[in-house]
C-alpha cells in the first residue's frame, strides 16, 4: 500500500466485537490513527467530539445495520457538519435496500462481508482520493430505481459500468443507435434487444455500407449456425429488422437486393 494511508485518521464503526477487534488491529498498523465506535450514536459522537478539537477524521469506515443509529442516518448527519469527510460502507448481501440511500448521499465504496483485508484498504485508499462524480451518480440513482435493483451483485455492476465509448455506437437512421458491444439497438435511452440472424444482417450491411448487396450475399451473412436461409427468411428478417427500428433502415431494389444509408 502506497503511504497515503499512514497519514489517514480513519474512524471505524462495528457494532461486531470480533470483527471490530480484528480490524482494529490492522488499522492500528496501517493508519495514522484509528478510532474506533460500537454503534452508529457513538460514531457520531466521537466524529462531533473531534471535529470541535479541529482534528479531523478522513475516512469513516462503517456497517450498515447497527442499534441505536444505522450506518446511514450516521452518515446524514455526519454530512451536515462535513461534507469533505470520505466513507466506506461494509454492507451484508442483505442490506441491498439501504444502498439507495448510501448512493444519494454520495457514498461510491463497499465492500461485501466476509471482509477482506486487502480489498478493504484498497478502498479506503480509492475513497480518499476519489471526487465524487456527482452525473454518474445521478445515473446510477436512475438506473436503480427504473430497474428496481434487489441484488447486490446488479448493484456493484451497476456502480463500477463504464461509460460507452463513443465508437460502441454507429448511428442508424431516425434517432437509433446500434451498440457493437452489446449488440442491441438503442433509441432515446431505451434498449430493443435483437435475434441472432437480426444481429448478423444488421453487422453485414454496417460492413458494406451505402452498396446494393444481392440476396445471394445477404443469405450467405445470416447462414451461420442455421439451415433457415431461404429468401423467405431473408425477407422475414428485414422485417423484423425494419419494425423493431426504422422502415427506412434498410432500402429495397425489386428484384437485385437491399442497401443500408449510413452517412
Amino acid at each position: 500500500m502506497p503511504n497515503i494511508l499512514s497519514d489517514l485518521v480513519v474512524l471505524y464503526v462495528e457494532d461486531q466485537k470480533d470483527a471490530q477487534s480484528e480490524l482494529k488491529h490492522i488499522f492500528d498498523k496501517t493508519f495514522k490513527k484509528t478510532i474506533v465506535a460500537n454503534n452508529g450514536e457513538e460514531g457520531l459522537k466521537l466524529f462531533l467530539s473531534h471535529k470541535k478539537r479541529n482534528y479531523n477524521i478522513d475516512v469513516v469506515v462503517s456497517d450498515i445495520t447497527m442499534p441505536k443509529l444505522n450506518g446511514i442516518d450516521m452518515i446524514k448527519q455526519i454530512k451536515k457538519y462535513d461534507n469533505n469527510v470520505k466513507f466506506v460502507l461494509t454492507t451484508a448481501y442483505t442490506e441491498v435496500e439501504y444502498l439507495l440511500d448510501a448512493i444519494e448521499l454520495g457514498v461510491t465504496a463497499y465492500i461485501v462481508k466476509p471482509i477482506d483485508i486487502m480489498k478493504l484498504l484498497e478502498k479506503i485508499e480509492s475513497a480518499y482520493k476519489d471526487k465524487i462524480d456527482n452525473t454518474k451518480l445521478n445515473k446510477v440513482i436512475s438506473k436503480m430505481k427504473e430497474h428496481n435493483i434487489n441484488n447486490i451483485d446488479d448493484f456493484f455492476s451497476l456502480l463500477n459500468e463504464k461509460p460507452e465509448s463513443n465508437n460502441d455506437n454507429i448511428v442508424l437512421a431516425d434517432g437509433f443507435r446500434y451498440n457493437n458491444k452489446n449488440k442491441v439497438l438503442i433509441k432515446d435511452g431505451k434498449t430493443i434487444t435483437l435475434v441472432n440472424q437480426e444481429i448478423l444482417l444488421l453487422e453485414y450491411f454496417m460492413n458494406n455500407p451505402n452498396r446494393v448487396l444481392t440476396y445471394e450475399e445477404l443469405l450467405e451473412a445470416i447462414s451461420v449456425n442455421t439451415t433457415n436461409t431461404s429468401l423467405n427468411n431473408l425477407r422475414t428478417v428485414i422485417k423484423s429488422l425494419r419494425k423493431k427500428s426504422s422502415k427506412d433502415l434498410i432500402i429495397n431494389l425489386s428484384g437485385v437486393g437491399y442497401k443500408m444509408i449510413l452517412e
